[in-house]
């Protein structure tokens, strides 16, 4: 096993529920709908906090389980996959537009597993970084041999696949569609296809290397979007916005604004730089 000094930075706690993409609900039928449109650990969905709300819902006898995810912490996933395995009630998966990564091993507990035709769902070897020396390098090479043999039972249980057949597609990061998905086993019904899905706003568009073009675009929502609600429905289209021009005060506004922000900005480099002593070669090109 690595060092701890040696494995991935300290992650950062994740963020308050009002951040997160991430609900529960308990219905009056003994239902619960569960959302996961976020990222898992990190800033998202935590281990600790969907097993906390998961025992929250109480006597539940079906679960709706709604994913929209790029994946995230092995560690996490695994945790609430296994939280998941191990409760009572029946779980049905829906995923609503991206399931990858540790969310695709997660949306493996489903019976059944339904998926849009557009939507898609990734598999792939597990990755990390570390640093240290060669020894430190080859104890997180065989850790994280050691998660993808973990992996590997949850797809091959669902999918009815050998070992060797699930090592195959993770290697090539494998990207299917919903119905590629049911045709391989990893999803049990398609559907038609959603005539628009949320964006997911994370950074492990960076991660993957064969990422559909449709799915890139719904990674990265443009800058200045709005999160969109778990609960408002992905088939429902955002409303469209009517241009406006704005009047003068706004306009010297925000010229004003831009103003001292350029500013900051240059403050802020020329700070930097005077730690070194102002001696970068180039330096005056960032500013």
């Amino acid at each position: 096993m690595p060092k701890s000094k040696n494995r991935t930075p300290r992650r950062p706690k994740a963020s308050a529920r009002s951040n997160s993409w991430f609900r529960m609900q308990a219905r009056a039928d003994n239902e619960a709908e569960i959302y996961i449109y976020d990222e898992i650990g990190y800033w998202g969905v935590t281990a600790r906090q969907f097993v906390n709300d998961l025992k929250a819902l109480g006597d539940i006898t079906h679960i709706n389980l709604h994913i929209n995810s790029p994946g995230g912490d092995v560690f996490d996933g695994i945790a609430i996959f296994n939280a998941l395995k191990h409760h009572g009630a029946a779980i049905t998966v829906h995923i609503d537009g991206l399931a990858a990564s540790m969310a695709s091993v997660i949306a493996m507990v489903g019976n059944p597993v339904i998926m849009p035709e557009n939507t898609m769902m990734m598999i792939h070897k597990p990755w990390g970084f570390a640093g240290g020396d060669a020894n430190d390098m080859r104890d997180y090479a065989e850790l994280l041999d050691k998660v993808e043999s973990v992996l590997i039972p949850a797809y091959a249980a669902k999918t009815g696949k050998s070992s060797d057949e699930i090592a195959a597609m993770l290697e090539d990061e494998t990207w299917m569609d919903g119905s590629e998905c049911v045709e391989l086993g990893f999803a049990d019904q398609v559907t038609p296809s959603l005539q628009a899905m949320a964006c997911i706003q994370s950074k492990r568009i960076e991660d993957f290397e064969k990422m559909p073009n449709n799915i890139r675009n719904m990674i990265t929502p443009p800058r200045n979007s709005n999160q969109r609600d778990p609960q408002q429905s992905v088939n429902q289209p955002q409303a469209q916005h009517v241009a406006t021009q704005p009047n003068g005060a706004d306009e010297n506004t925000i010229r004003a604004q831009v103003i001292a922000e350029q500013k900051e900005r240059v403050n802020g480099i020329n700070n930097l730089f005077a730690m070194f002593g102002g001696n970068i070669p180039n330096c005056r090109r960032s500013v």
